[in-house]
């Protein structure tokens, strides 16, 4: 279940905001992150950090596919099969304050803040496990979260993830079912992300924003006038993805 907080009521159409986490607010992959707490606290063994650390890097230079898609779920089953939940949730904790915040991007963190002066409700939506994500929106001081949702048995993770990861498609359903829920006009909400596989969510509300886009969606944001962020230490992509943007659009 995502972490949402008693909201004041109002006669106003809620304003949503919905934000990806890896590579839009956080810089790189916080599976990644917390993979590397939980090594350091023992909760996991070095040979799970590995493909995590490959995929972090990939991840940066060149955002998600498919197959980093699948690795994710995988390594975040195997990661958590058989552990406590409680000490995931300390270690979440721990992996929060030292590895993913002082990765935030300062210019989308601020973006959020301003959305908040406009009496709007921020919200992350993010494949990454509903514990971290919770953290992570309690911190920032965000409306809540919605996560991906690892399945629990007497205290521990059986390795299994409720329905999907959180991601692509199901981040539209999930985003039309609340919308709904409290009575919100998509065509005056908003969604932030980096990746072309959230466009269903990106085209559901009425202001998408690309924030460090991949390839795909720089030539779809482009296309269509949307806004695009660059983030601190961001720009250093921009040039081979803008390249790869054009060279698909001379495809079309």
């Amino acid at each position: 279940m995502a972490q949402e907080k008693k909201l004041p009521t109002s006669t106003e159409t809620p304003v949503l905001v919905f934000v990806d986490v890896d590579n839009t607010l956080i810089r790189g992959a916080t599976i990644f992150m917390f993979a590397i707490e939980a090594w350091k606290s023992g909760y996991i063994k070095w040979r799970h950090v590995i493909p995590a650390l490959f995929h972090q890097r990939a991840f940066i230079k060149k955002g998600e596919s498919p197959a980093r898609i699948t690795s994710t779920r995988e390594r975040s089953q195997a990661l958590v099969a058989g552990h406590s939940v409680a000490e995931f949730d300390r270690i979440a904790e721990v992996a929060w304050r030292r590895s993913i915040a002082p990765k935030i991007f300062p210019k989308v963190l601020q973006q959020l803040r301003d959305h908040q002066d406009r009496g709007h409700q921020v919200w992350l939506l993010t494949a990454s496990p509903q514990g971290l994500a919770s953290v992570m929106a309690r911190d920032l001081r965000l409306a809540g979260a919605f996560g991906t949702t690892l399945i629990e048995s007497d205290g521990k993770f059986t390795g299994e993830i409720d329905g999907e990861l959180l991601h692509g498609p199901l981040k539209e359903e999930k985003a039309v079912a609340f919308a709904t829920k409290l009575g919100a006009d998509l065509n005056e909400c908003y969604a932030y992300s980096d990746s072309v596989a959230d466009l269903p969510l990106l085209g559901l509300v009425g202001h998408p924003v690309a924030v460090n886009p991949d390839a795909g969606l720089l030539k779809h944001a482009t296309d269509n006038a949307w806004p695009i962020v660059w983030p601190e230490g961001s720009k250093r992509y921009q040039a081979s993805r803008t390249k790869r943007a054009e060279k698909s659009a001379g495809h079309d």
